[in-house]
């Protein structure tokens, strides 16, 4: 049976006559629609797009696929909103808690698409230090929180819905110094300061063993969290106005990285990754907004996973 989403991204390709102007509409990437329309094709047997014309046009087959098409994503759009009825999605309320790196990452970009099916679902967000997010579980009614689980105690009540782990990359602001070395090494970093949120002890010790291999943990501790800050945004822009290096991930910078506000220093270090997971107390019960949302940021982050390997491999090449 052919996928309802196959069909919403064809409509929008057809809408738009644009493969950019689609995906973006879609909230998602352009070579994950490419990807759609070609399994669209493949299942439909014929080719439903002219990519030869300046504007994406439909073929004859493609006419006739849309024509269907309406029909189907009108019935499966009205079937639905039936079933959303009766689920209490229409109306209602989420409360999650998130640290920095994936409040940008995956909240950002799930909000965006949640609200273009659920507009009438209130979303209340706190973006704090992960460290404190294990403690507030237990006392606040999160629906849920997103943070890093490296030092989570698992043997409390809780229960951790698994995240992929993201490559994590060094960047620095266009014609920054280090940029201008021949041979850059990992070590000459170490005269740049590191601006970046609270770092896991599972990062610490992988960047001292780095950076300064010959110093002890509690100097090179202070160090590496000289300047620390749970605000991206404010991250960027101190990045982007000075000589410190922080740390991200694609999903975090692609736009910068895209219009050349950042660079990702040329070597990657397999282990520097996130570990996040989603986290609920087992004995809270899901409301089927909370349950709609979770699905959609486990898509989401799983859609950021395969966009982030043109990046890893560019990265391995240098």
């Amino acid at each position: 049976m052919m996928e309802t989403k196959l069909l919403y991204n064809a409509l929008a390709l057809a809408r738009y006559q644009s493969f950019a102007r689609a995906a973006k509409s879609l909230g998602i990437s352009q070579p994950t629609l490419t990807r759609s329309i070609q399994l669209l094709e493949k299942n439909v047997g014929e080719q439903l797009f002219d990519r030869t014309t300046r504007a994406i046009l439909p073929t004859k087959a493609g006419e006739i696929m849309l024509k269907h098409a309406r029909i189907i994503t009108a019935s499966s759009m009205a079937m639905r909103e039936e079933i959303e009825q009766q689920q209490g999605l229409m109306k209602g309320s989420l409360y999650i808690g998130s640290g920095p790196f994936a409040a940008t990452e995956l909240l950002a970009p799930a909000i965006d698409r949640f609200s273009r099916y659920y507009p009438d679902i209130e979303i209340d967000v706190r973006v704090d230090d992960w460290r404190i997010f294990a403690d507030r579980l237990m006392q606040e009614n999160f629906d849920y929180v997103i943070m890093e689980s490296s030092e989570l105690n698992k043997s409390r009540e809780l229960e951790l819905f698994h995240l992929n782990r993201h490559q994590g990359f060094f960047y620095c602001r266009k014609n920054h110094p280090m940029l201008e070395k021949d041979n850059l090494s990992i070590r000459e970093m170490a005269q740049f300061s590191l601006i970046t949120p609270p770092l896991p002890v599972r990062l610490i010790s992988m960047l001292s063993n780095l950076f300064f291999p010959d110093r002890r943990t509690a100097e090179v501790k202070s160090n590496l969290q000289k300047y620390t800050c749970n605000d991206l945004g404010a991250i960027k822009a101190t990045v982007a106005g000075s000589d410190l290096i922080s740390i991200g991930t694609h999903g975090i910078l692609a736009p910068e990285l895209e219009s050349g506000i950042f660079e990702a220093l040329p070597f990657r270090i397999p282990e520097l990754t996130t570990d996040h997971h989603i986290v609920k107390r087992k004995a809270l019960s899901l409301s089927p907004a909370a349950r709609v949302f979770l699905d959609l940021l486990i898509e989401i982050d799983q859609e950021q996973f395969v966009s982030e390997f043109g990046l890893i491999e560019s990265l391995d090449a240098k």
